[in-house]
């Protein structure tokens, strides 16, 4: 112990006293460990650490697997047989659905995410309350208006008062009593702001099997299984299926880690940008062991000299590895310190991308991954050349007989291999970039269906009534339209009364939001399809919709003003293409009657319009019916304005004016039609900017290294240059012997790049649009555009040895 630390000492002062090369080194390590600890930082929040919840590896979500439909809710009945008939292997069972509330009465009028949910569903979390308590059974049966409030919504809204528990709050116009507040760590559903009960024993009267509004959560019993949870849940589905086949044929329950269901999506594209910046690591790494390689190259008479006075070659071994030692510490210490601004960098590119339920940090778990890479890092970087240094042979090195050849030939070998390897990953870490940037370019070629220039979007929540005890769901819709159709009158006419806004329109959820809406079965009436087949999207827009976002008119009309007063869904619909092309091909939709689930009464088909992509930019636009937006069921809307002029300037005006008239209606999303498209590839956009970084990072590296052996190679051939010369070589000689070794380490590291770009091609398949893993075009891009770069990073020194006079070579020597 006392001979190692006297060897880290002494490495320390040396490498003090050659404040380049030392800084050089560091640099080069805290480049490659500060990639991998901040994107390993957001992996370990994301997908290794378990969720703040209590027992959270016990908690389960269950979804309905119906073929079209997979991960769908399920209807109360399924839920309730699910509650009774699984008892054996969940110790709790909940569900709820998603809801949107409006807060008013103090302060300015607040849009709310709200949850409604069963007293199951606290019991399945753990109840995880800190002030006051979760409602239950009580509350439930008796219809009782309560709410528990998130632990944000307590501080910011309410100060963190402890005296709101028992005090009544005003949600959609009905007062509420407040009788908890969670957990400060507690978001399930995420962003959830409020929880109210479902009150799900007075909907049993009318909400049959057809109709699917519950997500459903579940803690697995201690001890059982996945599997044992599964197969429980395969008995009571095909019991559903064998009474009520109409409803339920080929129903099974999918049961997953919840988890999973947060951070499932979020696995791919974090395992690719962790390989990324472990690939950045390694090439620092190559770059550190070249840089210590040329170190021990000029200390070959040092190591001889010491081998020569009685030295042996462990003593040599521990010199050069407590250098290489010193220099990973340091390394990874700048690296861990700079991890923390790359992560808040990070956060900063995706504030909203990554689960609600993770926040990364930098603790003991991303320390000690450090460490292993540091101490990996130091394998690499530090073997090689403590090898090399007991090679020499002391005689032959002090008589010189070692300068240019054995130990200097290998060594040169071993650089350029090191070279050659980091010139490979810099090609994969460049075909990856340059594959997602083909795929966010195909994208956004992709015909939307709108046209989204100067268009204002902003999101309106208007405050519809609640369901009352035992009401019919007819009768609560046509309730809710009585409240909710003047608004919508009252705020299509104001604000298409502002100046400058050529058309407005109404919509139940944005296209390429991918959200809202709903879907379901219907019949053509004349026209028999089996009914697994007819699953359409519904929409609810206002007549001037499609102008708004210039969705064209196919064939007859689109809604007029006269549209959705009459009782239901209206009288009309529209259809777009796509659903023509599916269900009404060769025929003329107009004319034909559509009927679906809730209002049997036919409806006419008055018009068709062109499609319109909702579920993303990747996914085709799929069959959708339109109803007018008077029959709209809920509160949440959207508003689409098409501006004569900046879109984004009309913003103050839209907002002064809905709040002028309505207080109690927030207003929020505000964006143009272009932001929100744009919000649709965000995580693309995030896994491309940071392979570009890494990928601009290691051809930098890769580069550096290069130019480093080429140069260096040059310095130790001075001799045999000014030889050359002397005996007739000319400029363009030089030029060709000092390239000529650089492309020995260009063409290897480029093939192996090459092999290693269509693995990596393959790896990331799922995050590419519009281009193969092994796209020809992005391969030969990236040759053409590494093979610049090297042929760049060769040219200084080989200019360098052209120059070299004969005579000074010679008498240097």
């Amino acid at each position: 112990m006392t001979a190692l630390l006297t060897d880290l000492r002494r490495a320390a002062r040396t490498l003090l006293s050659q404040p380049t090369f030392f800084l050089t080194a560091v640099a080069t390590l805290a480049l490659g460990i500060c990639a991998l600890a901040a994107i390993f930082t957001v992996y370990d929040a994301v997908l290794l650490k378990p969720l703040p919840f209590a027992n959270a590896e016990r908690i389960v979500d269950i979804t309905r697997e119906q073929p079209p439909i997979s991960g769908g809710p399920v209807a109360l009945p399924v839920f309730q047989e699910w509650h009774e008939r699984t008892s054996e292997v969940f110790d709790a069972i909940g569900a709820y659905s998603a809801a949107t509330l409006n807060l008013t009465g103090s302060g300015e009028a607040e849009r709310l995410t709200a949850t409604a949910v069963t007293p199951g569903f606290w019991n399945v979390f753990g109840t995880p309350i800190v002030l006051g308590r979760a409602f239950g059974d009580d509350e439930e049966n008796h219809d009782e208006r309560v709410v528990v409030l998130s632990n944000a919504l307590w501080r910011n809204r309410f100060g963190g008062s402890p005296d709101i528990i028992g005090r009544d709050i005003l949600l959609n116009d009905e007062h509420y009593r407040v009788v908890g507040v969670t957990t400060p760590d507690f978001a399930y559903p995420q962003l959830s702001e409020i929880w109210l009960p479902t009150w799900l024993p007075s909907s049993s009267n009318h909400r049959g099997r057809g109709t699917n509004y519950l997500s459903v959560v579940a803690r697995l019993r201690e001890g059982i299984s996945l599997a044992a949870a599964s197969q429980a849940l395969a008995v009571v589905t095909a019991w559903e299926a064998q009474n009520w086949p109409d409803e339920h044929a080929g129903m099974t329950a999918s049961v997953q880690p919840v988890q999973q269901r947060l951070t499932g999506r979020f696995g791919q594209p974090l395992s690719m940008l962790l390989l990324a910046s472990g690939l950045v690591l390694l090439i620092a790494c190559a770059n550190l062991a070249s840089l210590m390689l040329a170190r021990g190259q000029t200390r070959e008479r040092e190591f001889a000299v010491r081998r020569a006075l009685g030295a042996d070659r462990s003593s040599l071994v521990r010199a050069v590895l407590s250098e290489a030692f010193v220099i990973t510490t340091a390394g990874a210490l700048v690296g861990l310190l700079a991890a923390q601004p790359a992560v808040h960098a990070l956060m900063g590119l995706a504030p909203r991308l990554l689960p609600s339920t993770s926040t990364p940090s930098i603790d003991g778990r991303v320390v000690a991954a450090i460490v292993c890479a540091a101490l990996v890092a130091l394998v690499l970087a530090g073997l090689a050349p403590a090898w090399r240094a007991t090679r020499a042979d002391p005689a032959d090195t002090l008589r010189g007989g070692g300068r240019d050849a054995g130990g200097s030939r290998a060594q040169g070998r071993l650089r350029s291999l090191l070279v050659s390897a980091e010139i490979a990953l810099a090609f994969m870490l460049l075909s990856g970039s340059a594959l997602l940037i083909q795929s966010l370019r195909h994208l956004s070629e992709v015909d939307t269906g709108i046209h989204s220039e100067n268009v204002l979007t902003a999101s309106v929540a208007l405050p519809i009534p609640v369901e009352q005890p035992g009401e019919d769901m007819l009768a609560l819709f046509e309730r809710i339209k009585a409240a909710s159709g003047p608004r919508i009158d009252a705020l299509l006419a104001r604000v298409a009364a502002l100046p400058g806004a050529a058309h407005v329109g109404l919509v139940d959820a944005l296209p390429i939001s991918g959200g809202g809406g709903s879907s379901g079965s219907f019949q053509l009436i004349g026209h028999p399809i089996p009914e697994e087949q007819t699953l359409t999207e519904f929409r609810f827009v206002s007549a001037d919709y499609f102008q708004a976002l210039g969705i064209p008119l196919l064939h007859g009309r689109v809604f007029d003003e006269h549209d959705g007063h009459d009782a239901g869904f209206g009288e009309n619909v529209l259809v777009n293409q796509a659903f023509v092309d599916r269900f009404l091909p060769g025929s003329d939709a107009v004319g034909q009657r559509f009927s679906r689930l809730f209002y049997e009464t036919p409806r006419t088909i008055v018009g068709v319009v062109g499609n319109a992509r909702q579920f993303g930019l990747e996914r085709a636009a799929q069959p959708e019916a339109y109803f007018p937006i008077r029959s709209y069921p809920n509160g949440e809307i959207s508003l689409v304005v098409r501006v004569d002029g900046d879109a984004l300037a009309f913003a103050g005006p839209l907002r002064r004016a809905l709040k002028e008239l309505a207080p109690d209606m927030p207003v929020f999303g505000v964006r143009t039609m272009d932001e929100a498209t744009r919000e649709t590839t965000a995580m693309r956009r995030f896994n491309l900017t940071l392979m570009s970084v890494f990928a601009v990072v290691a051809l930098v590296l890769a580069a550096i290294g290069l130019y480093g052996v080429i140069a260096y190679s040059v310095g130790q051939r001075r001799r045999e240059i000014g030889l050359r010369q002397a005996i007739g070589a000319n400029a363009f000689d030089i030029h060709r012997l000092v390239l000529a070794s650089g492309l020995r380490m260009i063409v290897p590291g480029i093939a192996l790049g090459v092999l290693g770009a269509l693995a990596l091609g393959r790896l990331i398949a799922a995050q590419l649009f519009g281009v193969g893993a092994a796209d020809p075009v992005v391969l030969g891009g990236v040759v053409v555009t590494l093979a610049s770069v090297a042929f760049c990073a060769c040219a200084i020194p080989t200019l360098r040895a052209a120059r070299v006079a004969p005579m000074e070579a010679l008498r240097n020597d």
